[in-house]
């Protein structure tokens, strides 16, 4: 994949996993985060960069140092996101705008800044949606790893990705979405064994997802294997969303 790649949230979990497979696939991948320091983007390491996606500023800032520093982007992938684990009584007003601040305003903004570079290479751009966009977790699983926030915010990225793929096919961009099961990340990491397990277990294949299993569908949707696929939302959930 001879592509220059922008993933977001890209500092650790899936979206470290999506950055390692491109570049294994060939791809320049610059990791945009905001674990990242800002000084990281001027030393030598200058494909890591400090991007808070619900900044327009800082969208933009992302846009000139890629253009300065590698060229044109072939690819976006929309992975930055974030959680709340309260349920819809008990979310916060704060907790609900970050969220969709977050998971909705930043992958729309990221299209936007990157619309141009995009066209110019027809490129593509890969949203990570979810599996709780469609459906909920099972009832009695205890803590939930995606509030309604979550919930809503993730649906918004589904109706993203079509419009998006809609509108923006005259120009050459195919806009695609994974939807993630249950996959063993940071969302996760502080469910009690027993709720995982009720979420595990609502997949018929009933086991938690590998990050590279995930990747691999991802890679896929980047790359001119799926050069007639636009639009689609594609779950990699062990059978969960036909189960459910």
């Amino acid at each position: 994949m001879d592509t220059l790649a922008v993933v977001t949230g890209a500092a650790g979990g899936l979206g470290a996993g999506f950055a390692d497979r491109l570049t294994r696939q060939g791809a320049t991948v610059v990791r945009a985060d905001l674990r990242f320091d800002r000084s990281d983007s001027t030393s030598a390491d200058k494909d890591r960069v400090h991007l808070d996606v619900t900044d327009p500023a800082s969208w933009d800032r992302l846009r000139d140092h890629v253009h300065e520093h590698f060229g044109t982007v072939g690819l976006l992938v929309n992975n930055a996101g974030v959680s709340a684990r309260d349920d819809l009584l008990s979310t916060s007003d704060d907790d609900f705008s970050r969220v969709l601040a977050v998971n909705a305003f930043g992958p729309w903004r990221g299209i936007k800044t990157f619309a141009d570079d995009l066209a110019a290479t027809r490129g593509a751009v890969v949203n990570i949606g979810s599996i709780y966009g469609v459906t909920t977790p099972p009832a009695g699983a205890g803590t939930v790893p995606s509030s309604v926030a979550y919930q809503m915010s993730k649906a918004a990225v589904h109706q993203l990705t079509k419009v998006a793929a809609a509108e923006l096919a005259p120009r050459g961009i195919r806009v695609n979405a994974v939807l993630p099961g249950v996959f063993r990340t940071a969302l996760l990491e502080d469910l009690p064994p027993d709720a995982l397990r009720a979420r595990v277990d609502g997949a018929p294949m009933a086991r938690a997802g590998e990050i590279g299993e995930l990747a691999d569908v991802l890679a896929f949707l980047a790359g001119p294997e799926s050069s007639f696929v636009t639009g689609a939302l594609v779950p990699v959930d062990g059978g969960y969303l036909a189960a459910s």
